[in-house]
């Protein structure tokens, strides 16, 4: 798995509400709602682990095999990644 270390872009607000996370873009445009494992994952996305660490916090967390947690990671932070719910490289930079 890449050495990414994902993280919440600047313009999303969100909040957990009991076991899912809603999170809405600052121009009010964008409303996401994850379910519950998905938000476990979004919580993790700050910047401190990497997709290694997410991927075993999940199949400690669900009880799903490692093979099955790295792929929902996987693919959950590249959906968020592409509907600009991350930071880029280059916001993560301060550039």
């Amino acid at each position: 798995m890449d050495g990414r270390r994902p993280i919440w872009a600047s313009n999303v607000i969100w909040r957990r509400i009991e076991d899912e996370a809603v999170l809405i873009t600052d121009d009010g445009f964008s409303v996401h709602v994850l379910n519950k494992t998905a938000a476990h994952i979004w919580e993790l996305c700050n910047g401190e682990h990497g997709l290694s660490d997410i991927a075993e916090s999940v199949c400690e967390r669900f009880d799903i095999t490692v093979e099955e947690a790295t792929r929902d990671a996987a693919e959950l932070v590249d959906n968020l990644d592409q509907l600009g719910l991350l930071a880029s490289r280059a916001e993560e930079a301060g550039q």
